[in-house]
């Protein structure tokens, strides 16, 4: 039979347990007493073993090994998510600018680090390749190229000038890279409409990996498969399934699926119609 609690360890508490609550931070022990009343506050010793067994109280990391333990009501995997999903939705940033942002009272570059592996492995974070410098950079919305296309795209002006006296002009040679990039894929094959017309006959959906092999394209075509894919998708002609946890798979796995490039994988596609007419 367990002991009754005495009205000062229960007071104690509720109050330790209170002020967790209403504090914008975790806080030690000592930080917790001088906010109970004094009839209520007992001794550090005490509270701390109180605030040990109370399943409403977090344990937190403390910030140094020669400082005290702290205590909230929050998880620090919690607060952390949150203030990494609450990114400014056009900003990116390098670890140690998350860090600086979660802010060193509330969590360690250790936590933010994992924090951050596990929202890009959730696809709630996208990883964005530096533009300048070697630090990998976050963001909550996927990378595009714009950013990373600014030499390219003067050395396709460059060439273009060079090319432009024998009557080859610059969409040309962009026509000429888009037959490099889809092996195999002439301009008259309509990759697009094969998949919807292959898609009619599978109301249910299909894995896309199947897909591919109905339609007899390779691995060595495959990318120009997945940007079909793809459009189909941003032009809401199909629905796509994305894998939970991509990382899981080996990488000849993943090869088999459809990926945006930005860390997702997609594996089953099937159409928003079932009566779908052409692409346009």
């Amino acid at each position: 039979m367990n002991p009754p609690v005495e009205p000062q360890t229960s007071e104690t508490l509720a109050h330790a347990v209170e002020s967790l609550r209403r504090s914008d931070r975790p806080l030690t022990g000592r930080e917790i007493l001088k906010l109970i009343p004094p009839p209520s506050r007992g001794d550090p010793g005490a509270l701390e073993r109180l605030l040990a067994g109370d399943s409403r109280v977090t344990p937190w990391p403390a910030r140094t090994r020669s400082t005290p333990s702290r205590y909230w009501t929050r998880r620090p995997e919690e607060v952390v998510d949150s203030i990494l999903m609450d990114l400014p939705t056009d900003a990116t940033l390098a670890v140690s600018d998350l860090v600086k942002k979660v802010g060193r009272q509330l969590a360690g570059r250790a936590l933010v680090e994992s924090r951050v592996a596990a929202l890009v492995a959730a696809g709630k974070l996208y990883e964005h390749p530096p533009a300048k410098g070697t630090r990998l950079k976050y963001g909550a919305k996927p990378a595009k190229a714009n950013a990373y296309v600014a030499k390219l795209l003067k050395e396709l002006d460059a060439l273009a000038a060079k090319l432009a006296r024998y009557g080859i002009g610059r969409e040309q040679i962009l026509d000429a890279l888009r037959d490099e990039s889809q092996p195999g894929v002439s301009p008259a094959d309509d990759l697009p409409q094969r998949i919807v017309e292959c898609l009619k006959a599978k109301p249910g959906g299909i894995g896309v990996e199947q897909l591919r092999e109905e339609l007899g394209i390779s691995l060595e075509e495959k990318a120009g498969f997945d940007r079909a894919v793809l459009r189909l998708y941003s032009e809401r002609h199909v629905y796509l399934d994305r894998h939970d946890f991509p990382l899981g798979l080996d990488e000849a796995a993943r090869n088999q699926l459809v990926s945006d490039g930005s860390g997702n994988y997609f594996v089953v596609i099937s159409l928003r119609d079932a009566d779908a007419e052409s692409i346009p």
